[in-house]
């Protein structure tokens, strides 16, 4: 009896250490292949980088809408004043009813003088100074539109290329178009027709 005391002593003492033994965490077989700290850089996840991205891509769109806005204006203007050159060199349709009116006013003004008035002035000389004004009015304006364009952009380098071209190429037909103008006024690469002059009979 005295044995099976001691042998039931002896397991007793032993459960206690086998316990504490799985209690205890494993430790690492190699110290050496222990984790290192290596530096990274924090990656930003969640709201705060949307929140991000979504104001670098509004403030972009803000950006492209505004110099949309800023190049519309500038190009239209430009396309205007190089049209009006256009038109002052080829002729409107403005100048030309004005023409066609000094004709028929001419006509009446003949019909109903006789022979009291120049007729090569009121239905020739007339009619062609008509058209030589608008004509020198519509280059004027070419012109000016052009060159205020020309001067408020000079000094912003982020207007278009092509807006710049178009007004310079208005300014430029347009000061042809008032060079031609004034020369069809003054008569200067035609000269007015003149009646001949009657013989004179001797007697």
């Amino acid at each position: 009896m005295a044995l099976d005391k001691t042998s039931n002593t002896a397991t007793t003492d032993h459960l206690p250490e086998r316990a504490d033994e799985e209690q205890r965490p494993e430790e690492p077989r190699n110290p050496s292949a222990a984790p290192t700290d290596t530096a990274t850089e924090p990656v930003t996840e969640g709201p705060a980088a949307e929140d991000h991205g979504t104001s670098i891509s509004g403030r972009q769109g803000d950006d492209r809408a505004a110099g949309t806005a800023d190049g519309v204006g500038p190009g239209a203007a430009a396309v205007v004043s190089a049209g009006l050159a256009v038109s002052a060199l080829t002729g409107t349709g403005i100048g030309d009813m004005l023409r066609a009116r000094s004709e028929i006013v001419g006509q009446i003004e003949a019909s109903v003088s006789g022979g009291a008035v120049d007729q090569v002035e009121v239905l020739y000389g007339r009619p062609w100074d008509t058209a030589a004004l608008v004509n020198g009015a519509v280059a004027l304006v070419a012109v000016v539109i052009g060159g205020m364009l020309l001067a408020a952009q000079s000094g912003r380098p982020t207007t278009r290329a092509w807006v710049r071209a178009v007004a310079l190429g208005g300014v430029v037909l347009g000061g042809i178009g008032l060079v031609v103008a004034a020369g069809m006024y003054l008569d200067l690469f035609v000269a007015a027709p003149e009646l001949p002059q009657a013989p004179q009979l001797g007697g």
